[in-house]
């Protein structure tokens, strides 16, 4: 292939010469779910940890938790459940 537009993010390079970092660099949406599910679970624990004089701290943990799980919500599960 020749070089591309000016401004081609490629360089101009020819395809096989062309980085493929962004079809590398994706995750499936199983995968997502799961990186999600993994956060909660460790700011579950960091909550957990948190000592209760600690106010602030705890309710950013809160904060995040509750993000955390909007997103999971509208992740599809794990494989087969």
């Amino acid at each position: 292939m020749t070089a591309g537009p000016a401004g081609d993010p490629a360089g101009g390079r020819p395809e096989s010469e062309r980085s493929d970092w962004t079809d590398q660099d994706l995750l499936t949406r199983g995968e997502a779910g799961d990186r999600i599910r993994a956060e909660i679970a460790e700011t579950l624990a960091r909550l957990d940890r948190t000592d209760p004089a600690r106010a602030q701290e705890r309710a950013a943990l809160e904060r995040r938790l509750a993000a955390l799980r909007s997103h999971a919500a509208a992740s599809p599960g794990p494989p087969g459940g």
